[in-house]
This record gives C-alpha cells, sequence and structure tokens, in this order.
C-alpha cells in the first residue's frame, strides 16, 4: 500500500515483511521506518517528521492495511481523474505546474464519471480540442495542504490519445500551469524524473501496458 507526498513515497508493511525485507537491505539505514503500534494511527506532520530529508518510508503496523486505511479516513478525501497523452507521432503530453514537472489531472466535478473528468481536465489544462481515452492505468493517493487542512486526494489515472502528430498546446495560466509540451526520449525520462512520485508510478503503469 502506498501512498505519497510531493517527492516522498510512504509504503505501509506489516512487521513480519519488513522484517524480512530489513534482513535483506542490510539494516535500518537502507530501510528507514516508523513503528506504529497497535490499533494507532500515523499523523501526516509524523510521516513527514519521520521521513525527514529522504525520499521513502516504511510505515511498519501489525495489521498495515487497517493502519492505511485508518490514516486514509483521518482526513477529507478528494476525488480527482487525469490523463497520460500521447499523440499519433508517440510523443507525451507534459506539463510545469508551479514548477513541478507533472499531468493534467483535477477534481471530479458532481455527477461525472472518473472518464469524464479526465478528459474534461486534460482539455482544460492543455487546451486540447480532442483527445480520448485509451485504457485504465492505476489509482494513486496522495495528501497534502489545502485550504488549511490536510486533504486526501485519490487520483484515477488513464491513457488517453489525442489525434494529431503533435496538437497545438496551450497552458491554463489560472491553474498555476506555465508549460506544456510534448516530450519524447530522454528529454521525456528527465521531466518524469523531476516529477512528483505519484506521476513516476503512473508513468511505472504506463510502461507496463505499453509493455505488456
Amino acid at each position: 500500500m502506498r501512498l505519497f507526498y510531493e517527492n516522498k513515497f510512504f509504503h505501509f508493511i506489516g512487521v513480519a515483511d519488513f522484517v524480512a525485507l530489513n534482513d535483506s537491505c542490510g539494516g535500518s539505514e537502507e530501510c528507514p521506518n516508523l513503528m506504529i503500534g497497535v490499533g494507532e494511527t500515523p499523523t501526516p506532520e509524523g510521516l513527514l517528521a519521520a521521513v525527514g530529508e529522504k525520499s521513502k518510508l516504511w510505515v511498519v503496523a501489525p495489521d498495515a492495511e487497517q493502519c492505511f486505511e485508518r490514516f486514509c479516513g483521518s482526513m477529507p478525501t478528494v476525488k480527482a481523474a487525469g490523463g497520460v497523452v500521447e499523440s499519433e507521432s508517440g510523443a507525451i503530453l507534459m506539463m510545469t505546474r508551479k514548477g513541478w514537472r507533472d499531468l493534467p489531472k483535477g477534481h471530479i466535478d458532481e455527477g461525472e464519471s472518473s472518464e469524464e473528468a479526465a478528459v474534461r481536465e486534460v482539455q482544460e489544462e492543455t487546451g486540447l480540442a480532442e483527445v480520448a481515452i485509451v485504457a485504465p492505468l492505476c489509482t494513486t493517493r496522495h495528501f497534502h495542504r489545502a485550504y488549511g487542512r490536510w486533504e486526501m486526494k485519490q487520483t484515477e489515472w488513464f491513457l488517453m490519445h489525442a489525434p494529431g502528430q503533435e496538437p497545438e498546446l496551450t497552458p491554463e495560466e489560472g491553474e498555476n500551469i506555465t508549460s506544456v509540451e510534448w516530450l519524447r526520449g530522454s528529454r521525456l525520462w528527465r521531466a518524469v524524473e523531476s516529477s512528483y512520485s505519484t506521476i513516476k508510478i503512473v508513468f511505472e503503469k504506463y510502461l507496463e501496458y505499453r509493455v505488456g
């Protein structure tokens, strides 16, 4: 069970599985962790303090699944949808939002399906006139501060297709998007490396889909 905050990654794991992992990686220096007691629920502040400057933290609990669900349920959940958009030439759309490399995504409005929201958000944030869903990719969860409170954002991700070699793009400036561009090859993967942990997971699933 994986959870994210900006470029940090939290993996909720059971005690026995962590002991085996810790033995294999040679000690806690390679496996930084936070131990959670029976029935306890970690806090966002506690997770961030424990991970510190590192990029990954193992959250170890007797029942990892219950601990994960308690943590996610401790704050409001906001549902969103977005996509990895391919052009006919095989280029991938990426944007820069608030200084981070990102993919188009946004909140699911009342009455919308996740598919409808994903298409709408991609069109609004990129200026694409036409885009279609190819397949679902994955669901990610990340927590963040919004309007003075912690929120859990649950995002449904889709692989999408845009007709044309590299259709013209227009960033939605009202959403703090400063650029949108088509990328491929080394430029694409450098952009992925400088993006959020959630986006890296989405691209892992994209590669699995393409290879599969």
